[in-house]
């Protein structure tokens, strides 16, 4: 059958031909005079129905008249809930003619429902929703056309892929009033009855009253059908006579009073099928209501949908999981595309796909990310990247350079410094799949605007971030630009960017070479033993101790000879590259938590600082300005790890509160801490060959500046790159492609010199020299500098 099917329009050289490869029917009866069966398009693939009529022009006429009205009738409905058609033909072989329609995949209602697991609370929701579907439908024709379908069963019902039940079978579709003209009208009702088996008929149907119906409701019929179709659907087959509709049992009890008023006896007496659907016994359950609302989210409001959204990851655990991944799961990704979905629905999306085949999830789930991270809405886009873990595997390969990365890079410059932070977090997840031309010529360059940001948090994940990426980097690559970045990030005025740096440096030994090693980062590393901060202090001692040892080895391999010396340095670098992957994998988020902890805790004892101290003037807390988002630390309330988290009785109200809770624990250390500003002569700065002007990142350093007043920008004189090489101590014209664009602390100034700031009593004043370099902690403390002048 298959076969004759697939290859029917080769027969006809000249003649219309089905474009579709057709597999073999259905096992199970088909409404009327049609076969079902599923087909492949030959032009793009895309799974189809198929169904089938085949006849003679002269014994069949009255069928083959009745199945082209089925066609008009199809063509012409157009419903939610009524099957859609894509195409029609009909070829003619002699006196047989065969009719196609080709409609949207469904599977017939009765296969579908072998399929649903028995004696489960989550069988009857979703059985109940399907029919209240078929009931909407019928309503629809009763109701709004007054049209009679005249064989509502479970022949006349199918499924699609998104689980939508659909009525079909149009054949004997008539108006009410055209059937009382009895055998002298044209009605197929009454032309076409002897296709209704017995069981599916009302006593006036079945004896032949066609002049009493019309005086009877216009769902009269169709009502009765609803209810022998609720019948089968519990049974879970078809009704094999009447008998069987007085069989109660299988009825859910909060059903079986409409069920038994759709077969009363009396026409008039009927439910109304409109009457069903509006009764709220049909709509008591979790899927029915969540359904509703996602299909009707263009009438809710901002609060309502808000208060939805926060409840449905909780209500998706209690449903069964088909309605969730191809009901509810298609119906949010669309509701995001048409911008009817506000960002809370992002999260139950990637909830309800977390177990769909990779296909389908490439299919739907995907496309939607993608172009939600073109939308400028700062909401969305925080959650596509906090939530970035659960879809960034589906990815497929061609799209992780472009689009992926592209619209996710604009996330680097946003003006949001939560946005900025989120997007240096969520690129880690995407970086070992990135190109290495992207990585070079992208990313770095971002991420070198990054470490300057006015945000220290900001700064002191950027080199976490770098730390982590090394081992993706080529060779050369990271061996340009990884010690000037992590030496740049040593002079830092923000503690956890400091102690970043060390960390940083303590997992990528494998990088650097011994002359680099005791020409440059040893010397980097001296001020920080004296630092005032402990933990940086006792990481630089660890940091030290680790490439001194490392240096004591290289020095006995030298004893041996160059060659020896060569290898060995070969090794160390073979071994280090061994255990990156492992040291690597924890370093971002357990330095954010022992940053947060350290600093941005409530309860932390923090000391007493100066306030007049010259660090802590290098930027402004007043009652206008909100204090700075200490590392690690979001005002953001996280529901990655807790997707079924309750909501207050106003989900905005909550979110106010989260924040405003942040803010007074942030209080205590907001006249602490301070992104400080960077030293004018740093705009001849770069990193490695990243060294394009970019306008982004000029306005980023005039922001910064602007920060120290207009005193300390006239009176700082430009340095060239020579002089900066020669006060720092480790510069090389060749490789230090980072050179200084950290923040260093400021140098402790002299008292007369404080009262010349413009703006800020006690305010920042006067260059800092090349021959002295001082070092400033959380507490305000000048140092001595680490070399002599």
């Amino acid at each position: 059958m298959a076969s004759m099917f697939g290859s029917f329009g080769n027969l006809f050289a000249s003649g219309p031909k089905l474009n579709y490869d057709v597999d073999k029917d259905f096992d199970v009866r088909a409404f009327g005079v049609w076969r079902h069966a599923r087909a492949r398009s030959k032009d793009n693939g895309d799974v189809v129905s198929v169904f089938t009529f085949v006849g003679d022009a002269q014994r069949d006429a009255q069928r083959l008249a009745i199945a082209r009205h089925g066609v008009k009738r199809l063509k012409t409905l157009r419903h939610p809930n009524v099957l859609l058609m894509l195409d029609t033909m009909e070829i003619e072989n002699g006196n047989e003619i065969t009719i196609h329609i080709v409609t949207e995949a469904v599977t017939p209602l009765e296969v579908h429902l072998r399929d649903v697991p028995h004696g489960t609370q989550q069988r009857e929701e979703y059985l109940t929703l399907g029919l209240r579907e078929i009931a909407t439908a019928v309503a629809f024709l009763s109701n709004d056309c007054r049209l009679v379908h005249g064989g509502v069963g479970m022949a006349a019902v199918v499924v699609t892929e998104r689980l939508d039940w659909k009525l079909h079978g149009f054949d004997l579709c008539s108006e009410l009033d055209s059937i009382g003209q009895g055998i002298h009208g044209d009605a197929k009702l009454i032309r076409g009855a002897f296709l209704v088996p017995d069981q599916y008929k009302p006593e006036e149907f079945r004896r032949g009253d066609w002049v009493s119906i019309p005086e009877g409701p216009s769902w009269a019929i169709d009502a009765w059908g609803l209810g022998c179709l609720i019948q089968e659907v519990f049974r879970g087959e078809g009704l094999r006579g009447t008998d069987q509709l007085r069989e109660i049992d299988c009825i859910p009890q909060a059903l079986l009073k409409d069920y038994q008023r759709l077969l009363g006896s009396q026409p008039a007496r009927r439910y109304n099928p409109k009457k069903l659907i509006e009764n709220a016994a049909w709509s008591a359950n979790k899927l029915i209501e969540t359904i509703t609302f996602i299909s009707t989210l263009a009438l809710k409001d901002s609060i309502e949908k808000e208060r939805f959204f926060g409840h449905l990851p909780r209500v998706l655990e209690t449903l069964a999981k088909p309605p969730v991944e191809k009901k509810i799961m298609p119906m949010l990704s669309d509701a995001l595309n048409f911008n009817q979905a506000p960002h809370h629905a992002i999260l139950p999306m990637l909830i309800a796909a977390a177990e769909v085949p990779k296909e389908k999830y490439q299919k739907i789930v995907i496309p939607t990310i993608l172009k939600l991270y073109e939308s400028p809405d700062k909401m969305i886009r925080l959650d596509l990247l906090e939530h970035l873990t659960r879809y960034a595997e589906y990815v497929a390969d061609g799209q992780v350079d472009d689009p992926l990365y592209e619209r996710m890079s604009t996330g680097f410059t946003n003006p949001d410094s939560n946005v900025r932070e989120m997007t240096l977090k969520g690129v880690l997840q995407i970086v070992p799949r990135l190109s290495e031309r992207v990585l070079g010529a992208s990313l770095l360059k971002h991420l070198s605007k990054l470490q300057i940001d006015e945000d220290p948090a900001i700064r002191a994940n950027t080199t976490i971030c770098l730390g982590n990426i090394a081992r993706y980097l080529s060779e050369a690559t990271a061996k340009r630009v990884l010690l000037n970045a992590f030496t740049r990030a040593l002079k830092d005025a923000f503690p956890p960017a400091r102690l970043a740096g060390l960390m940083a440096l303590e997992h990528t030994t494998q990088y650097y070479e011994p002359s680099e090693v005791s020409g440059r980062l040893l010397p980097a590393l001296s001020p920080l033993m004296t630092d005032a901060h402990k933990d940086v202090r006792e990481r630089s001692f660890v940091v030290a101790e680790l490439y001194v040892e490392s240096l004591k080895r290289h020095s006995v391999a030298l004893e041996r000879g160059a060659d020896a010396a060569a290898a060995h340095v070969e090794a160390e670098q073979k071994r280090g590259h061994a255990n990156a992957a492992k040291r690597a994998a924890g370093m971002l988020s357990w330095a954010v938590t022992m940053a947060a902890n350290k600093i941005g805790g409530p309860d932390t004892d923090h000391t007493k600082v100066d306030l007049q101290s010259e660090a802590l003037q290098a930027k402004s807390f007043s009652s206008s300005a909100p204090p700075p988002k200490l590392y690690g630390e979001s005002p953001r309330t996280s529901t990655q790890n807790t997707p079924a988290t309750s909501l207050a009785p106003s989900p905005a109200k909550a979110m106010t509160d989260a924040y405003e809770a942040n803010r007074r624990n942030l209080q205590a250390v907001a006249e602490q801490v301070s992104s400080f500003a960077m030293d004018d002569d740093d705009d001849v700065d770069g990193w490695g060959d990243l060294d394009v002007v970019d306008p982004e990142e000029e306005a980023a350093r005039s922001r910064l500046n602007s920060r120290t007043g207009a005193s300390r920008l006239s009176s700082i004189p430009k340095s060239t790159s020579a002089a900066s090489h020669e006060s720092d101590g480790w510069g090389n014209d060749d490789d230090d492609l980072f050179e200084d664009m950290a923040a260093p602390a400021p140098k402790p100034v002299k008292p007369q010199q404080i009262g010349t700031s413009v703006g800020r009593p006690g305010g920042l004043s006067g260059a800092r020299t090349s021959a002295t370099v001082g070092h400033v902690g959380i507490g305000g403390v000048g140092r001595p500098p680490s070399g002599g002048s």
